[in-house]
C-alpha cells in the first residue's frame, strides 16, 4: 500500500493524526456540500448573520426542515469510520480530528475526536452565558423557539461559515508534536484546516503526510501519498496496511 521509504517510516512512528472531511460521511448518504469542481452540490449552508438576524431562519432550522436533515438524521456510520474507530482501539491514532458535526465517528466507537466544526445535535446559548453545551436532537415546530436556562436563545453548538472553527489551539499543539498526518475526504481547500498539511511539510522536524479520498484535494502537492477512491473503500485498505505496519 505504502512506498518502502513510508512503510518504515509508519514502523517507527506508529501513532497517526487523522482529519477527516465531509467525503468519509457520503458513504452513510450524507451529501457533500460542495462538489468535485468545488462548486455548491446544494443550497450553501446558513451562516451564522442569518440565524441571528432573521426569525424565520431560526425556525426553518428548529422545525429541522433544512435540506440535508433527513439524510443526516438517518445516518450510520460506514466503513471508513469503522476503521478508524478499529485503529484507534488498536492504539494507532493519537488524535482524530473532524470537520464533520454529524457524530458519525462516535457511533462507529471512536471516543478520541475533536469536533473543530462542532455538534450538530448539540445547542448552546446564543449569548455564551458559559454553560456547556447540551445534547438536542429535539424538533421545535411550533411556539416559541428553545432558551438557555438564562433566558437567551439557544443555537446549534456548530461552527458557521465564516465563525473561528474550535478548539484550534489544542488542534496547533498536538499537530506539533504530530509525526503521521493523514487527511481522509478533505477537500483542501476550507482554512485553515487546508493549511494543516502544509504547516507540517514545511517545519523542521520529519513527518510524513497521506491523503485518502474520492478526488485529489487542491493542497495535494503537500503530501507524501495521495490514495484516490471512495472513503468507504480506500480507508480500510490504507489503515489496514497502518495495523500490518507495527
Amino acid at each position: 500500500m505504502y512506498s518502502s521509504e513510508l512503510a518504515a517510516f509508519i514502523a517507527h512512528h506508529p501513532r497517526l493524526f487523522v482529519l477527516t472531511g465531509a467525503g468519509v460521511s457520503t458513504g452513510s448518504g450524507i451529501p457533500a456540500y460542495r462538489d468535485a469542481d468545488g462548486h455548491w452540490s446544494r443550497k450553501p449552508p446558513m451562516t451564522h448573520q442569518e440565524f441571528t438576524r432573521s426569525e424565520s431562519a431560526r425556525k426553518r432550522y428548529w422545525a429541522r426542515s433544512l435540506a440535508g436533515w433527513p439524510a443526516v438524521a438517518g445516518a450510520a456510520p460506514n466503513a471508513a469510520h469503522e476503521a478508524l474507530a478499529r485503529l484507534e482501539r488498536a492504539g494507532r491514532v493519537a488524535r482524530l480530528v473532524t470537520q464533520n458535526v454529524d457524530g458519525l465517528h462516535e457511533a462507529a466507537g471512536s471516543r478520541n475526536v475533536v469536533h473543530i466544526h462542532g455538534k450538530l445535535f448539540e445547542s448552546r446559548c446564543a449569548a455564551d452565558c458559559g454553560r456547556p453545551a447540551v445534547a438536542d436532537a429535539n424538533v421545535y415546530s411550533s411556539g416559541e423557539l428553545p432558551r438557555c436556562e438564562c433566558g437567551a436563545l439557544l443555537r446549534p453548538n456548530v461552527c458557521w461559515f465564516g465563525e473561528q472553527p474550535y478548539e484550534l489551539d489544542r488542534v496547533y499543539e498536538e499537530l506539533e508534536n504530530c509525526d503521521v498526518f493523514m487527511a481522509i475526504g478533505t477537500s483542501g481547500s476550507v482554512q485553515p484546516v487546508a493549511s494543516f498539511v502544509a504547516m507540517l511539510k514545511q517545519r523542521g522536524k520529519p513527518s510524513r503526510r497521506i491523503f485518502v479520498g474520492l478526488t485529489e484535494p487542491e493542497n495535494a502537492r503537500h503530501f507524501d501519498e495521495v490514495h484516490l477512491g471512495p472513503a468507504t473503500e480506500k480507508s480500510p485498505q490504507v489503515l489496514g496496511s497502518l495495523l500490518q505496519n507495527r
